[in-house]
């Protein structure tokens, strides 16, 4: 009774957040305005500053800064004492560039890549498939396929995905063990950011992402960066359709299942199941819904962009979705570990 009690107050419509849901729009443009022109960059630098600093140094006119700023103000994004101005704590912990925790190349993504292509969320939704990808120029029936034909757009999402990666796999890596390993395949590992800070992490092991050949260019780009050579190696193809490689001992799905369909994500833990040895582990690593479908928020909004832009049949799945279809697969011994950071958890199977 306590947590329906919660759930239902947690869930209960207010004047001001209906406000804020109506003015969605142009309340995440004013965000990204914020990342994109400078503004929380220079707080930063020089907190303090007046508007007319600020018009100064980014080199704007004045009613622009008026409005960006009110709306920041407004928004609670910056903080004004008299006529002084400043990043509040969460915008100086996550969208300054050059911190640890900077997320603003995921919100470059979502300016450039999720904003335009959910204009059509409601066709998406009627005809249950990606009808947003028709945004983006290229080849291929997914976003994927036809970002690797626009490089300044790929290296947008790569970005993206690195900066969630290193916001999130430090819970990851705490939470399992991975030196009981010798080699983990990272299916779908992007630029080799979390095949990196594994190895980093566990020195004797040994990862291998698989990847499309325009993606691997940059991961072989950032091993040869640190120089890693020798513990990160690359495999090019498609991994839905071309056969695991042999010498793993773990199989690691950062950030990539909830791309699919259920049908496709039991394809791939069948194959995962095969290509490992007794007592090898399989790995899923991302935001997870809730069993009951009521949140958390980041999840719930996620599924939007796999729907409406990036396969039309992928989805933020629940932790009993992803259980149920291990077990399917044949993995035992099935371990749950909630509550990582940014809505994110992990699930273990075990070959057994």
């Amino acid at each position: 009774m306590i947590a329906t009690l919660e759930t239902t107050e947690k869930q209960k419509m207010t004047k001001e957040k209906f406000e804020l849901i109506a003015g969605g729009h142009a309340a995440f443009q004013l965000f990204w305005a914020g990342i994109d022109l400078g503004l929380f960059n220079l707080l930063s630098k020089k907190p303090g500053l007046t508007e007319d600093e600020v018009r100064q140094e980014l080199e704007l006119q004045r009613k622009p800064v008026r409005i960006l700023i009110a709306g920041l103000v407004t928004l609670g994004l910056i903080e004004r004492s008299g006529d002084s101005l400043r990043n509040c704590e969460l915008v100086e912990k996550y969208l300054v560039d050059g911190k640890p925790n900077s997320m603003s190349p995921i919100f470059a993504w979502q300016a450039h890549i999720v904003y335009p292509g959910l204009v059509d969320l409601t066709q998406s939704m009627r005809q249950n498939t990606n009808i947003g990808l028709r945004r983006f120029e290229g080849a291929g029936e997914t976003l994927y396929q036809r970002l690797a034909a626009t490089p300044a757009m790929e290296k947008v999402f790569q970005d993206a995905m690195s900066s969630l990666t290193l916001n999130t796999n430090p819970g990851m890596l705490k939470s399992f063990n991975f030196g009981e390993l010798t080699n983990v395949l990272d299916v779908g590992g992007g630029a080799a950011t979390n095949a990196i800070s594994m190895v980093k992490a566990f020195p004797g092991l040994r990862a291998t992402v698989f990847d499309m050949p325009s993606v691997c260019r940059m991961a072989r780009e950032n091993i040869r960066k640190n120089k890693l050579e020798d513990q990160v190696s690359v495999i090019e193809g498609d991994f839905l359709s071309d056969p695991f490689p042999s010498g793993i001992d773990g199989v690691m799905f950062n950030h990539i299942l909830v791309i699919w369909s259920e049908e496709r994500i039991l394809s791939l833990l069948k194959k995962s199941y095969a290509a490992l040895p007794k007592g090898g582990a399989v790995f899923i690593h991302n935001m997870m819904a809730g069993d009951m479908d009521e949140g958390p928020m980041s999840p719930v909004f996620g599924s939007l962009y796999f729907l409406a832009i990036a396969t039309g049949e992928g989805m933020l799945y629940r932790w009993k979705d992803y259980t149920a279809l291990l077990k399917q697969a044949g993995f035992g011994k099935i371990e749950r570990v909630e509550n990582l950071p940014l809505h994110h958890g992990l699930l273990i199977g075990r070959k057994v």
